[in-house]
């Protein structure tokens, strides 16, 4: 079962670039300070650089292996959140796999405060969200 092909109703795919290649994966498993969650894998072994609508008001990002490493490393996002991975955002804010307050998940934090007490918990996973919309109340709030 396919993620992308596969999203709830409330999101559309806009946007898919090329897949990653093995070899970039294996960049990313060999740059990121926790295990990559299978289901980003499984994404970006379909497409990279997806750009999905939400409700029709908003954009997110799931990057591609080689943005992920960028990104993390351009916004020190491991010296503030060490046991973490930016995988991806929306528009303002890095959507991040985390061991925050609420146990492992995928949180939305500013890129400007990457702090562990400031990550608001999106959801138990990036499938989740997309399939079955938890946590899209808290991508639609971003930090108003």
């Amino acid at each position: 079962m396919s993620i992308l092909d596969n999203v709830s109703n409330l999101y559309s795919v806009d946007v898919k670039k090329p897949p990653a290649t093995e070899e970039e994966i294996i960049q990313l498993i060999n740059f990121s300070p926790i295990d990559v969650p299978l289901e980003y894998l499984e994404i970006v072994r379909e497409a990279t650089e997806v750009e999905i609508k939400v409700k029709n008001e908003m954009y997110i990002r799931i990057w591609s292996p080689t943005s992920c490493i960028e990104m993390n490393e351009v916004y020190f996002v491991q010296k503030y959140l060490p046991k973490s991975l930016a995988i991806g955002d929306d528009e303002g804010g890095a959507l991040i796999y985390l061991h925050g307050k609420e146990g492992f998940g995928l949180y939305l934090c500013r890129f400007s405060d990457l702090d562990i007490d400031e990550a608001k918990m999106i959801a138990p996973s990036l499938a989740d969200l997309l399939l079955n919309n938890v946590g899209i109340d808290v991508v639609m709030s971003g930090y108003v």
